[in-house]
């Protein structure tokens, strides 16, 4: 009977910590990045170091500079303004939450101007790459994932 009591409690105990952890883990980092390509290229921040090679590949740039980023509770019908910019705004909206995924209603702002609405996936382990529009002498991207 003990050992009956004991592994309901563990499994609770384990539930719990399960539940905490998703909770902490219920977070959206979102940078807005600079690409453009220089001769010598442009050392990597370290906050997107581990971005640059997709970043590279995908958008074709070989230098990339950090404009700004912020970290954020990501909850379903919660909106939150993201990279905030002079210029640049970032509107995220939480449709849905499921297991995988979130999904997320995302709106772009050049100062008071909507540039793009659109509705996306975000998953887990798989960042969301955005391209933004061309400025100063390259092109912007945004960055989403899930923390």
């Amino acid at each position: 009977m003990k050992c009956r009591v004991l592994i309901v409690f563990v499994v609770l105990a384990l539930s719990g910590l399960g539940s905490a952890t998703a909770a902490e883990s219920d977070r959206i980092w979102s940078a807005l990045v600079l690409g453009t390509n220089e001769d010598p290229s442009a050392p990597v921040p370290e906050k997107i170091k581990d971005f640059a090679p997709t970043l590279e590949k995908i958008f074709g740039y070989n230098s990339f500079y950090l404009m700004g980023r912020k970290t954020r509770g990501l909850v379903k019908g919660d909106e939150a303004w993201l990279i905030p910019t002079r210029e640049f705004f970032l509107g995220v909206e939480c449709l849905a939450r499921e297991e995988t995924y979130y999904k997320l209603r995302i709106e772009l702002y050049r100062k008071d101007e909507l540039l793009l609405t659109t509705e996306a996936r975000l998953a887990r382990d798989a960042p969301l790459y955005i391209r933004g529009p061309l400025w100063g002498s390259g092109q912007l991207i945004f960055v989403l994932e899930v923390q």
